[in-house]
């Protein structure tokens, strides 16, 4: 893709208790960089409601293609904030973006996938271009989603995005586009006329020696090494117990072994009666995984190493989004400024920077489109 000299972006941030005004307010001072956008791109945080959120925002542009979701944390300024509405406008000639909101994607989700990349380029062409992604991040199987999504679209589009949640307490969360809210829906844009250079890292290694999931269906582990699940799992990390798994979860992930000697990391979520646990993701059967182990100190140097490469772009960098797993900001606690200064450290200050808490992470730098869990997906846009 040709860069577009005179690509326009800003961003906006209110925290204003009412949803209209609000997002009026964020629009307004990203309205002020870029005029009428070609993408307007909406986070807003539990406590808003979608549809206030939607019409509040519509009023200000128009019927210009928009996409967005509720979200766990919004990324502003390199603070997290827990509730508000965080927007970034894109704008400028030869930009173009068409929209798609699919509704009910937990129902069967490779068919939803493929259906939502049709519509996508029925809409717009299958010229290339990069797609945005906002599937809601606890209803359906997302890599299965994503698979469908690839089947219809193919190799020639780049994929980035978070899954949408509310603030951990895996109610209802939302999805909408200028088309309308919805809920166990994907909000998605294909973007075109600004290229964008997309990096990952999450700062995870191997704790141990490698084992086998040997029963699994989606989401769900029952048996490792044909043993029950949470019974091996605890025999692995050690002294878990059925009240303490939330903390050993999120302190020991498995590694799914990927290209290149990486790993894609799996969160579990939750250790059910019957001896299973259940994941944020999929993990297949028969997949060979380890336990993870990471601390403070590897995941703040992942995150200034993912923003550095992002950043590293033959053209100066007009606008950079971020998606960072909610579970990264909960594990980091107070330590997790030190990752938004390792972010900072690589960004010259006029660069306009958004960002999202996601349920899982989506990115196609392995070639295809996957979903991660534990991760920090940096975008840069020229």
């Amino acid at each position: 893709m040709t860069r577009i000299p005179d690509l326009r972006v800003g961003v906006g941030f209110s925290n204003g208790y009412d949803a209209g005004a609000a997002v009026q307010r964020a629009l307004e001072q990203a309205l002020s960089r870029t005029g009428r956008p070609a993408l307007t791109l909406v986070f807003a945080t539990e406590g808003y409601d979608p549809e206030e959120v939607l019409t509040g925002a519509v009023k200000v542009v128009g019927n210009s293609p928009l996409v967005g979701a509720w979200v766990p944390g919004i990324i502003f300024g390199f603070e997290v904030y827990a509730r508000g509405v965080g927007v970034c406008t894109i704008g400028g000639e030869g930009i173009e973006t068409v929209t798609h909101l699919e509704r009910t994607i937990s129902a069967c989700p490779f068919a939803k996938g493929e259906k939502a990349g049709e519509a996508l380029i029925e809409k717009g062409g299958d010229s290339p271009g990069t797609v945005l992604l906002f599937p809601d991040g606890s209803s359906a199987n997302i890599s299965e989603l994503l698979r469908g999504l690839y089947n219809a679209m193919g190799p020639d589009f780049k994929y980035i995005g978070g899954g949408s949640g509310d603030n951990l307490r895996f109610n209802s969360t939302y999805q909408f586009t200028e088309e309308g809210v919805g809920s166990d829906a994907v909000a998605a844009a294909v973007l075109r006329g600004i290229n964008f250079k997309v990096e990952l890292d999450h700062g995870w290694s191997p704790a141990g020696e490698p084992f086998t999931i040997t029963r699994a269906e989606g989401r769900r582990v029952y048996e490792i090494d044909g043993i029950p699940a949470f019974e091996r799992y605890t025999a692995l990390v050690r002294s878990c117990t059925r009240n303490g798994f939330p903390y050993y979860g999120m302190q020991y992930p498995l590694g799914l072994p990927a290209a290149g000697g990486k790993f894609i990391i799996r969160d579990p979520l939750k250790a059910e009666e019957d001896g299973s646990i259940l994941f944020v993701a999929e993990i297949p059967e028969n997949t060979i995984a380890t336990i993870m182990e990471g601390d403070a100190e590897s995941l703040v140097v992942a995150a200034g190493r993912v923003a550095e490469s992002a950043l590293n772009t033959p053209a100066t960098s007009k606008v950079l989004i971020l998606f960072d797993c909610v579970s990264r900001y909960l594990l980091l606690g107070k330590d997790f400024p030190r990752e938004m200064e390792a972010i900072a450290g690589s960004l010259k200050p006029e660069i306009p920077v958004l960002g999202m808490l996601s349920f899982g992470e989506i990115s196609s730098v392995s070639g295809t489109p996957l979903f991660y869990n534990k991760t920090i997906v940096a975008a840069a846009g020229w």
